[in-house]
């Protein structure tokens, strides 16, 4: 059962989200995956997740009695060495796809018997996206995090989920997140034509369009969640483009590997392998 929350531990609130500052916008880089691994950082390998675990680890000083969210952590067990490790106070938000019906989130397990056996982490059965409805008390976390996730948002919520982590964020606490993006060469030169357009008239277009094109490059996503969610001036975006996402053979790509592993552990046989990076975004709330 998840721990009481501390009414008095909780700040008051200002009407309106606090400017953040980017720390990092950037794509998962092969430099430094290889000093990861070399290092023994936590949850280093050779795909996206294999990145994005250690990146999490090595990005922020973690320190005891932290309060920690995972957003959609499903059966990851980083939620559990943050707690045996720095001795965090780790909260998972994830309904295992019992809100939805969706059988494929379950992966064939039984979501209570994992919490069961993981009592140093705190489960919420809940989604994001609708205060009124969650049970998490507004500016409760000194970190919101989230890996391989907030990819599989639907569009019309992204706004919703976002607004929802910073109100749970405290002043002077910091969000970490690798979003997992296709890159643009499905189609070939048409995709890259059709994402060079999306990244030069993204910031021209009104909001509503913005939202239909969110998830074709990292470069407006990285835009649309710092610039029109969290209403804060956007930088260090300049190594997004649609150019060196193509050309610079150190941006991590997803292995053929890992996408077989999703026909086989989760029979997806209909699956087809995407060449995907992930978008690194690191953001500290004003104190």
């Amino acid at each position: 059962m998840p721990a009481d929350f501390a009414a008095s531990s909780i700040p008051n609130r200002r009407q309106v989200p606090e400017m953040y500052e980017v720390l990092e916008v950037a794509l998962a880089d092969t430099p430094r995956l290889f000093q990861y691994h070399q290092a023994g950082v936590y949850g280093a390998q050779f795909n996206l997740k294999g990145f994005a675990y250690p990146w999490l680890v090595s990005s922020r000083k973690w320190s005891k009695g932290d309060r920690v969210l995972d957003v959609g952590a499903g059966y990851s067990e980083l939620p559990v060495h943050l707690a045996e490790a720095f001795g965090c106070e780790t909260w998972v938000v994830d309904d295992f796809g019992v809100a939805s019906g969706e059988p494929f989130w379950k992966r064939g397990r039984e979501p209570q018997e994992h919490i069961r056996a993981r009592p140093q982490v705190n489960y919420v059965l809940e989604r994001l996206g609708d205060p009124a409805r969650s049970s998490l008390p507004p500016a409760s976390f000194d970190c919101i995090y989230s890996l391989s996730t907030l990819e599989h948002v639907p569009r019309t919520s992204i706004v919703a989920v976002w607004q929802h982590m910073e109100r749970l964020l405290r002043p002077g606490g910091e969000m970490l997140h690798a979003v997992d993006l296709g890159l643009p060469v499905k189609s070939g030169l048409p995709s890259v034509l059709k994402a060079l357009a999306i990244d030069t008239l993204f910031p021209l277009m009104p909001s509503s369009a913005r939202l239909g094109f969110v998830y074709h490059t990292p470069h407006a996503y990285a835009r649309f969640v710092v610039q029109s969610i969290l209403k804060s001036p956007m930088r260090h975006d300049r190594l997004l483009n649609v150019t060196r996402l193509l050309l610079d053979p150190e941006v991590v790509s997803e292995s053929m590997e890992n996408t077989y592993n999703r026909i086989i552990k989760d029979g997806m046989t209909g699956v087809r392998h995407v060449k995907k990076g992930t978008l690194l975004l690191r953001l500290r709330k004003a104190a």
